[in-house]
């Protein structure tokens, strides 16, 4: 069988490819061996997914809402002293009982010892990206992934064919190469806050790290939406283009196509607003 993105032969492979970084709460939108090969998943996780994770705003992300990474680490976040302005590293622990670790150099620790330094600073990095290059490779990948999971597993297609199919050569080649240094611009915007309840039909609250889903428009253009804590991403998977989307949006009154329908996109979880809606 070939590889979804280089075509190259990826039935001895060994990894499974994670459409959603597991530092980014995915644990079960998997692809298995063989749908990406290990060259392409090695090169995903290295020049894209890694530096994106690294992003100010995806690091300060999964700090303040505690998100795991692959090693069930949080990451480390930053507090900035008063009259030193020393930026110390905050260490939070997955288990909420145990207390936030702040590592002081002397002369903060001296201050705030004998009563000089009486707060500290912690900025949260809230200003989502909005053009980024390895951001938008980024969104490619995670959405022709997400076309494989569900195109392959509901038998629809065969693997080869898949990988073979014309139309995908310019969101693949983007992805994966992207030799003529290409940047497809990418829509983002907050469809609602970041500490959104989500809830089960049996009304218990649960977390949500992200959802997605995909939107075909009156004019057979097809747009992958994906929202990572209240703050949703869209782009085109033919090209850099949203002018299709953005149409969509002032004939929708400018919700998010994982709400218009209500559907919540196969999730069995309702967020707060839209609860307040009925």
């Amino acid at each position: 069988m070939k590889c979804i993105f280089c075509k190259q032969e990826a039935s001895n492979s060994k990894s499974v490819e994670h459409i959603v970084p597991e530092s980014l709460g995915n644990k079960t939108n998997v692809l298995p061996k063989g749908i990406v090969c290990d060259k392409c998943n090695s090169y995903f996780a290295l020049k894209i997914e890694k530096k994106v994770l690294e992003t100010d705003y995806f690091k300060s992300l999964r700090h303040r809402n505690g998100i795991e990474s692959k090693k069930r680490k949080i990451p480390k976040g930053t507090a900035i002293i008063p009259k030193t302005k020393y930026k110390a590293d905050v260490i939070r622990d997955k288990d909420d009982k145990k207390p936030t670790e702040i590592i002081l150099d002397t002369e903060s620790f001296e201050l705030i010892k004998n009563g000089e330094i009486k707060h500290l600073i912690l900025p949260f990095n809230t200003d989502f990206p909005k053009n980024d290059q390895t951001v938008s490779r980024f969104l490619a990948k995670i959405g022709l992934e997400m076309m494989a999971l569900r195109m392959l597993e509901n038998s629809k297609i065969d693997q080869d064919f898949f990988a073979e199919e014309l139309a995908l050569d310019p969101i693949r080649n983007y992805v994966r190469f992207n030799q003529q240094n290409e940047n497809w611009i990418y829509s983002s915007r907050k469809i609602y806050e970041e500490n959104e309840k989500f809830f089960l039909k049996n009304g218990e609250s649960v977390d949500m790290v992200f959802e997605c889903d995909f939107l075909g428009t009156k004019d057979r253009e097809m747009y992958f939406v994906i929202a990572f804590k209240g703050v949703e991403f869209v782009i085109n998977m033919a090209g850099s283009s949203i002018e299709g989307y953005e149409k969509w949006l002032k004939e929708n009154d400018n919700i998010s196509p994982l709400y218009s329908k209500g559907k919540h996109f196969g999730y069995n979880l309702t967020p707060n607003f839209m609860k307040e809606k009925k």
